[in-house]
Protein backbone atom coordinates (compact mmCIF):
# COMPACT_ATOMS: atom_id res chain seq x y z
CA UNK A 1 0.00 0.00 0.00
CA UNK A 2 1.24 3.36 -0.96
CA UNK A 3 2.31 5.43 1.95
CA UNK A 4 -0.17 8.22 0.15
CA UNK A 5 -3.23 5.80 1.25
CA UNK A 6 -5.15 3.79 4.08
CA UNK A 7 -6.92 0.81 5.02
CA UNK A 8 -10.27 1.30 6.84
CA UNK A 9 -12.34 -0.63 8.91
CA UNK A 10 -15.49 -1.77 7.35
CA UNK A 11 -17.10 -3.75 10.17
CA UNK A 12 -20.84 -4.31 11.60
CA UNK A 13 -21.27 -1.84 14.34
CA UNK A 14 -24.16 -3.22 16.39
CA UNK A 15 -25.98 -0.62 18.51
CA UNK A 16 -28.08 -2.44 21.50
CA UNK A 17 -29.87 -0.51 23.62
CA UNK A 18 -29.93 -1.43 26.85
CA UNK A 19 -31.84 0.77 28.97
CA UNK A 20 -33.55 4.19 29.64
CA UNK A 21 -32.92 4.57 32.82
CA UNK A 22 -29.78 7.61 33.63
CA UNK A 23 -28.20 9.07 36.72
CA UNK A 24 -26.70 11.91 34.70
CA UNK A 25 -29.85 14.27 33.88
CA UNK A 26 -27.69 16.22 31.29
CA UNK A 27 -28.54 19.27 30.04
CA UNK A 28 -30.65 18.99 26.64
CA UNK A 29 -30.61 14.97 27.31
CA UNK A 30 -31.43 13.53 23.46
CA UNK A 31 -33.22 10.86 25.19
CA UNK A 32 -35.95 13.40 27.12
CA UNK A 33 -36.38 15.13 24.49
CA UNK A 34 -36.25 13.40 21.21
CA UNK A 35 -35.53 9.84 21.80
CA UNK A 36 -38.36 8.83 24.18
CA UNK A 37 -41.30 10.50 21.85
CA UNK A 38 -42.95 7.44 20.80
CA UNK A 39 -45.58 6.74 23.30
CA UNK A 40 -43.83 3.16 24.40
CA UNK A 41 -43.53 1.92 28.15
CA UNK A 42 -39.21 1.73 28.25
CA UNK A 43 -39.22 -1.47 29.06
CA UNK A 44 -40.68 -2.13 25.41
CA UNK A 45 -37.60 -0.42 23.93
CA UNK A 46 -34.87 -1.92 26.44
CA UNK A 47 -32.96 -4.87 26.01
CA UNK A 48 -34.53 -8.09 25.62
CA UNK A 49 -31.63 -10.86 26.17
CA UNK A 50 -33.36 -13.81 24.50
CA UNK A 51 -34.79 -11.80 21.60
CA UNK A 52 -31.57 -9.32 20.73
CA UNK A 53 -29.21 -12.43 21.13
CA UNK A 54 -31.51 -14.44 17.96
CA UNK A 55 -31.37 -10.66 16.19
CA UNK A 56 -27.69 -10.35 16.72
CA UNK A 57 -26.59 -13.78 16.01
CA UNK A 58 -28.83 -13.30 12.40
CA UNK A 59 -26.79 -10.21 11.99
CA UNK A 60 -23.29 -11.91 12.26
CA UNK A 61 -24.49 -14.97 10.42
CA UNK A 62 -25.46 -13.22 7.51
CA UNK A 63 -22.81 -11.31 7.06
CA UNK A 64 -20.23 -13.53 7.67
CA UNK A 65 -16.83 -12.95 7.60
CA UNK A 66 -17.03 -9.47 8.05
CA UNK A 67 -16.46 -8.63 11.67
CA UNK A 68 -19.06 -7.10 14.43
CA UNK A 69 -18.98 -4.80 17.33
CA UNK A 70 -21.96 -4.96 19.57
CA UNK A 71 -22.04 -1.33 21.67
CA UNK A 72 -24.53 -1.03 24.52
CA UNK A 73 -26.27 2.20 24.65
CA UNK A 74 -28.80 3.41 26.84
CA UNK A 75 -29.32 5.73 29.24
CA UNK A 76 -26.74 4.34 31.09
CA UNK A 77 -25.60 1.13 30.68
CA UNK A 78 -23.49 0.62 33.70
CA UNK A 79 -26.74 1.21 35.85
CA UNK A 80 -27.64 -2.62 34.80
CA UNK A 81 -24.85 -4.30 33.44
CA UNK A 82 -26.62 -8.07 34.42
CA UNK A 83 -28.67 -7.29 31.39
CA UNK A 84 -25.72 -7.34 29.07
CA UNK A 85 -23.46 -9.00 30.27
CA UNK A 86 -25.18 -12.66 29.21
CA UNK A 87 -24.66 -11.00 25.75
CA UNK A 88 -21.15 -10.97 25.94
CA UNK A 89 -20.66 -14.30 27.54
CA UNK A 90 -22.72 -16.00 24.91
CA UNK A 91 -21.23 -14.56 21.63
CA UNK A 92 -17.61 -15.05 22.98
CA UNK A 93 -18.68 -18.36 23.14
CA UNK A 94 -19.59 -18.57 19.30
CA UNK A 95 -17.30 -15.90 18.04
CA UNK A 96 -13.73 -15.23 18.32
CA UNK A 97 -13.68 -12.06 16.47
CA UNK A 98 -16.89 -10.03 18.25
CA UNK A 99 -15.64 -7.33 19.84
CA UNK A 100 -17.49 -4.95 22.35
CA UNK A 101 -18.23 -0.73 23.10
CA UNK A 102 -19.66 0.55 25.72
CA UNK A 103 -21.25 4.10 26.30
CA UNK A 104 -21.58 5.55 29.41
CA UNK A 105 -21.21 8.54 31.91
CA UNK A 106 -18.62 7.10 34.03
CA UNK A 107 -20.13 7.01 37.30
CA UNK A 108 -20.02 3.44 37.50
CA UNK A 109 -16.61 2.23 35.77
CA UNK A 110 -15.11 1.68 38.98
CA UNK A 111 -17.88 -0.55 40.29
CA UNK A 112 -18.08 -3.07 37.15
CA UNK A 113 -14.35 -3.89 37.12
CA UNK A 114 -14.89 -4.89 40.36
CA UNK A 115 -18.02 -6.87 39.94
CA UNK A 116 -17.05 -8.12 36.31
CA UNK A 117 -13.80 -7.53 35.99
CA UNK A 118 -13.21 -10.49 33.40
CA UNK A 119 -15.54 -8.72 31.49
CA UNK A 120 -14.96 -5.07 31.53
CA UNK A 121 -11.04 -5.57 30.61
CA UNK A 122 -11.75 -7.15 27.61
CA UNK A 123 -13.98 -4.39 26.40
CA UNK A 124 -12.55 -2.93 22.99
CA UNK A 125 -13.73 0.60 23.54
CA UNK A 126 -15.17 2.64 26.25
CA UNK A 127 -16.55 5.85 25.55
CA UNK A 128 -17.26 8.18 28.58
CA UNK A 129 -18.43 11.19 28.09
CA UNK A 130 -16.52 14.12 29.72
CA UNK A 131 -17.96 17.80 28.91
CA UNK A 132 -14.78 19.73 30.24
CA UNK A 133 -12.85 20.20 34.09
CA UNK A 134 -15.13 19.73 36.97
CA UNK A 135 -16.86 23.18 37.48
CA UNK A 136 -18.15 22.61 33.21
CA UNK A 137 -18.84 19.53 33.32
CA UNK A 138 -20.55 19.30 36.51
CA UNK A 139 -22.89 21.95 35.58
CA UNK A 140 -24.30 20.65 32.67
CA UNK A 141 -24.53 17.23 33.44
CA UNK A 142 -25.72 17.43 36.86
CA UNK A 143 -25.80 13.64 38.10
CA UNK A 144 -22.30 13.12 37.78
CA UNK A 145 -19.42 14.38 39.13
CA UNK A 146 -16.13 14.60 37.26
CA UNK A 147 -13.86 14.13 40.43
CA UNK A 148 -15.59 11.21 41.12
CA UNK A 149 -15.41 9.75 37.11
CA UNK A 150 -11.60 10.55 37.28
CA UNK A 151 -10.95 8.74 40.41
CA UNK A 152 -13.30 5.51 38.67
CA UNK A 153 -10.46 6.23 35.35
CA UNK A 154 -7.47 5.73 37.88
CA UNK A 155 -9.06 2.39 39.22
CA UNK A 156 -9.37 1.17 35.62
CA UNK A 157 -6.05 1.91 34.35
CA UNK A 158 -4.62 -0.50 36.81
CA UNK A 159 -6.81 -3.28 35.11
CA UNK A 160 -7.40 -2.39 31.27
CA UNK A 161 -5.31 -1.59 28.42
CA UNK A 162 -7.68 -0.84 25.91
CA UNK A 163 -9.54 2.32 24.04
CA UNK A 164 -10.38 4.62 26.68
CA UNK A 165 -12.33 7.66 24.76
CA UNK A 166 -13.51 10.94 25.97
CA UNK A 167 -16.32 12.03 24.58
CA UNK A 168 -17.47 15.31 25.10
CA UNK A 169 -21.14 17.46 23.64
CA UNK A 170 -20.50 20.96 23.21
CA UNK A 171 -23.65 23.28 24.29
CA UNK A 172 -23.56 26.69 24.01
CA UNK A 173 -22.27 28.42 26.76
CA UNK A 174 -19.35 25.58 27.18
CA UNK A 175 -15.53 26.29 26.00
CA UNK A 176 -14.26 23.57 23.33
CA UNK A 177 -10.74 24.54 25.12
CA UNK A 178 -12.42 23.81 28.20
CA UNK A 179 -12.75 20.51 27.43
CA UNK A 180 -9.41 19.96 25.41
CA UNK A 181 -7.03 20.74 28.18
CA UNK A 182 -9.07 18.36 30.34
CA UNK A 183 -8.37 15.64 27.84
CA UNK A 184 -4.89 16.64 28.05
CA UNK A 185 -4.74 16.51 32.21
CA UNK A 186 -6.68 13.16 31.54
CA UNK A 187 -4.29 12.13 28.78
CA UNK A 188 -1.09 12.84 30.07
CA UNK A 189 -2.17 10.71 33.21
CA UNK A 190 -2.32 7.77 31.20
CA UNK A 191 -6.68 8.00 31.90
CA UNK A 192 -7.66 8.19 28.72
CA UNK A 193 -6.17 7.93 25.11
CA UNK A 194 -8.53 8.72 22.39
CA UNK A 195 -10.79 12.52 21.95
CA UNK A 196 -13.72 13.86 20.42
CA UNK A 197 -16.26 16.35 20.31
CA UNK A 198 -19.85 17.08 18.89
CA UNK A 199 -22.48 19.77 19.23
CA UNK A 200 -25.87 19.30 20.86
CA UNK A 201 -28.50 17.75 18.70
CA UNK A 202 -31.33 20.21 19.56
CA UNK A 203 -34.32 22.03 19.10
CA UNK A 204 -33.34 25.25 20.32
CA UNK A 205 -32.14 28.26 18.01
CA UNK A 206 -28.79 29.81 19.70
CA UNK A 207 -29.00 32.52 21.71
CA UNK A 208 -25.91 34.48 20.11
CA UNK A 209 -24.54 32.50 17.68
CA UNK A 210 -21.53 34.84 16.51
CA UNK A 211 -20.48 35.22 19.37
CA UNK A 212 -20.38 31.15 19.75
CA UNK A 213 -19.18 31.13 16.50
CA UNK A 214 -15.96 32.90 16.86
CA UNK A 215 -14.97 31.37 20.55
CA UNK A 216 -15.55 27.94 18.57
CA UNK A 217 -13.08 29.03 15.91
CA UNK A 218 -10.87 30.70 18.79
CA UNK A 219 -10.55 27.69 20.19
CA UNK A 220 -10.12 25.11 17.31
CA UNK A 221 -6.78 27.12 16.44
CA UNK A 222 -5.79 27.12 19.96
CA UNK A 223 -5.90 23.35 19.92
CA UNK A 224 -4.76 22.86 16.23
CA UNK A 225 -1.56 24.80 17.20
CA UNK A 226 -1.08 22.58 19.60
CA UNK A 227 -1.45 19.50 17.82
CA UNK A 228 1.11 21.00 15.27
CA UNK A 229 3.54 21.44 18.26
CA UNK A 230 2.84 18.00 19.64
CA UNK A 231 3.89 16.33 15.94
CA UNK A 232 6.97 18.03 15.62
CA UNK A 233 7.74 16.30 18.61
CA UNK A 234 7.13 13.14 16.82
CA UNK A 235 3.55 13.30 19.33
CA UNK A 236 0.46 12.52 17.39
CA UNK A 237 -2.19 13.93 19.56
CA UNK A 238 -5.23 10.92 19.54
CA UNK A 239 -8.14 13.84 18.67
CA UNK A 240 -9.97 11.01 16.67
CA UNK A 241 -11.72 13.50 13.88
CA UNK A 242 -9.10 16.11 13.82
CA UNK A 243 -6.69 12.97 12.55
CA UNK A 244 -9.30 11.78 10.51
CA UNK A 245 -10.38 14.80 8.58
CA UNK A 246 -6.34 15.23 7.88
CA UNK A 247 -6.70 11.76 6.19
CA UNK A 248 -9.24 13.45 4.12
CA UNK A 249 -8.14 16.32 3.28
CA UNK A 250 -4.44 14.32 2.10
CA UNK A 251 -5.96 11.82 -0.06
CA UNK A 252 -9.10 13.49 -1.73
CA UNK A 253 -11.09 10.88 -0.13
CA UNK A 254 -14.74 10.97 -0.13
CA UNK A 255 -17.09 9.80 2.05
CA UNK A 256 -20.04 8.95 0.69
CA UNK A 257 -22.69 8.50 2.76
CA UNK A 258 -23.90 10.04 6.10
CA UNK A 259 -21.52 10.61 8.31
CA UNK A 260 -23.25 8.35 10.90
CA UNK A 261 -24.01 5.57 7.98
CA UNK A 262 -27.34 4.97 9.29
CA UNK A 263 -28.15 4.03 5.89
CA UNK A 264 -25.56 1.94 5.40
CA UNK A 265 -26.17 -2.10 5.20
CA UNK A 266 -22.94 -1.93 7.98
CA UNK A 267 -24.64 -0.45 10.54
CA UNK A 268 -27.88 -1.75 12.96
CA UNK A 269 -29.36 0.06 15.96
CA UNK A 270 -31.23 -2.56 17.93
CA UNK A 271 -33.87 -0.90 20.10
CA UNK A 272 -37.09 -2.62 20.97
CA UNK A 273 -36.39 -6.11 19.03
CA UNK A 274 -36.36 -3.78 15.90
CA UNK A 275 -33.62 -2.29 13.84
CA UNK A 276 -33.79 1.09 13.66
CA UNK A 277 -32.15 3.76 11.31
CA UNK A 278 -30.84 5.49 14.33
CA UNK A 279 -30.71 4.44 17.72
CA UNK A 280 -31.65 8.31 19.44
CA UNK A 281 -34.80 8.37 17.00
CA UNK A 282 -38.52 7.90 18.08
CA UNK A 283 -39.26 4.19 17.35
CA UNK A 284 -41.50 4.13 14.71
CA UNK A 285 -39.73 7.20 12.59
CA UNK A 286 -36.66 5.26 12.82
CA UNK A 287 -37.66 1.78 12.24
CA UNK A 288 -39.89 3.40 8.99
CA UNK A 289 -36.22 5.51 7.83
CA UNK A 290 -34.43 2.16 8.07
CA UNK A 291 -37.01 0.41 5.63
CA UNK A 292 -36.68 3.37 3.41
CA UNK A 293 -32.72 4.86 3.78
CA UNK A 294 -34.30 6.69 0.12
CA UNK A 295 -36.22 8.79 2.56
CA UNK A 296 -33.15 9.33 4.96
CA UNK A 297 -31.17 10.74 1.96
CA UNK A 298 -33.55 12.83 1.19
CA UNK A 299 -33.26 15.05 4.16
CA UNK A 300 -29.86 16.46 3.19
CA UNK A 301 -31.92 18.28 -0.14
CA UNK A 302 -33.27 20.46 2.28
CA UNK A 303 -29.97 21.37 3.29
CA UNK A 304 -28.29 21.57 -0.28
CA UNK A 305 -25.62 19.18 0.78
CA UNK A 306 -24.93 17.83 -2.74
CA UNK A 307 -23.67 21.26 -3.71
CA UNK A 308 -22.03 22.03 -0.29
CA UNK A 309 -17.81 22.27 -0.72
CA UNK A 310 -17.53 20.20 2.71
CA UNK A 311 -20.31 17.52 1.53
CA UNK A 312 -17.21 15.01 0.74
CA UNK A 313 -16.50 15.18 4.58
CA UNK A 314 -19.90 15.66 6.42
CA UNK A 315 -22.05 14.19 4.57
CA UNK A 316 -24.87 15.58 5.43
CA UNK A 317 -25.72 16.76 8.76
CA UNK A 318 -27.24 14.56 11.52
CA UNK A 319 -30.96 13.13 10.37
CA UNK A 320 -31.71 14.04 14.21
CA UNK A 321 -31.12 17.63 13.91
CA UNK A 322 -32.27 17.99 10.97
CA UNK A 323 -35.74 16.33 11.99
CA UNK A 324 -36.23 17.97 15.04
CA UNK A 325 -34.09 21.50 15.07
CA UNK A 326 -34.34 24.26 13.35
CA UNK A 327 -33.27 25.32 10.26
CA UNK A 328 -31.46 28.08 11.30
CA UNK A 329 -29.33 26.26 13.88
CA UNK A 330 -28.81 22.90 11.60
CA UNK A 331 -27.72 25.56 9.19
CA UNK A 332 -25.21 27.10 12.03
CA UNK A 333 -23.67 24.09 12.16
CA UNK A 334 -22.93 23.68 9.05
CA UNK A 335 -20.92 27.13 8.74
CA UNK A 336 -19.24 25.84 12.04
CA UNK A 337 -18.10 22.46 10.17
CA UNK A 338 -17.30 24.57 7.14
CA UNK A 339 -14.85 27.11 9.80
CA UNK A 340 -13.73 23.90 11.12
CA UNK A 341 -12.73 22.40 8.09
CA UNK A 342 -10.76 25.35 6.72
CA UNK A 343 -9.16 25.89 10.20
CA UNK A 344 -7.15 22.90 9.66
CA UNK A 345 -7.01 22.75 5.77
CA UNK A 346 -5.13 26.40 6.27
CA UNK A 347 -1.96 24.32 7.86
CA UNK A 348 -2.16 21.50 5.62
CA UNK A 349 0.80 21.79 4.24
CA UNK A 350 2.80 22.14 7.70
CA UNK A 351 0.97 19.17 9.22
CA UNK A 352 1.96 17.23 5.92
CA UNK A 353 5.59 18.09 6.16
CA UNK A 354 6.05 17.36 9.48
CA UNK A 355 4.70 13.68 9.15
CA UNK A 356 6.93 13.47 5.96
CA UNK A 357 9.51 14.60 8.18
CA UNK A 358 8.73 12.44 11.38
CA UNK A 359 8.22 9.50 9.42
CA UNK A 360 4.24 8.72 10.26
CA UNK A 361 2.63 7.14 7.62
CA UNK A 362 -0.96 8.07 6.99
CA UNK A 363 -1.93 4.22 7.99
CA UNK A 364 -0.75 4.71 11.61
CA UNK A 365 -2.74 8.21 12.25
CA UNK A 366 -5.49 5.74 11.06
CA UNK A 367 -4.59 3.05 13.15
CA UNK A 368 -3.77 4.71 16.14
CA UNK A 369 -6.29 7.03 16.56
CA UNK A 370 -9.07 7.30 13.49
CA UNK A 371 -10.18 4.57 13.50
CA UNK A 372 -12.20 5.62 16.15
CA UNK A 373 -14.33 7.74 14.40
CA UNK A 374 -16.47 5.23 13.17
CA UNK A 375 -17.84 4.22 16.95
CA UNK A 376 -18.19 8.29 17.43
CA UNK A 377 -20.93 10.53 15.88
CA UNK A 378 -17.78 11.03 13.40
CA UNK A 379 -18.02 14.94 12.41
CA UNK A 380 -18.79 17.46 15.52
Amino acid sequence: MSSFDFKEDKGLIINLFVTSKCNARCEGCINQTITNNSGLKPEDLEINLERDLKIIKEIIEKNKGIPATVCFYGGEPLLEPHRFVPVIEELKKIYDSVRFMIYTNGEFLARFFKEYLEIAKNIWIYAVSIDGDEKQHNRVRLGTDLKQIRENLKIVKENYYGNMLMWSTLREGQSLLNCFEEFIRLYNNGLVNHFFWHWLETQDDFKNFPQYFKSYTNDLKIIVDDYIENLKNGVLLPIAHINELILYLITGKKRNHTACGAELKTNYDLVGGEVLACIDLPFELGKRLKQNPDELLLLKDSLGCHSCPIHFYCGGRCPIQILYGTKLRTGQYCELLKAHIQIVEARLNEIKKILNEKNISLQEIYDRSAFIVRYTDVTP
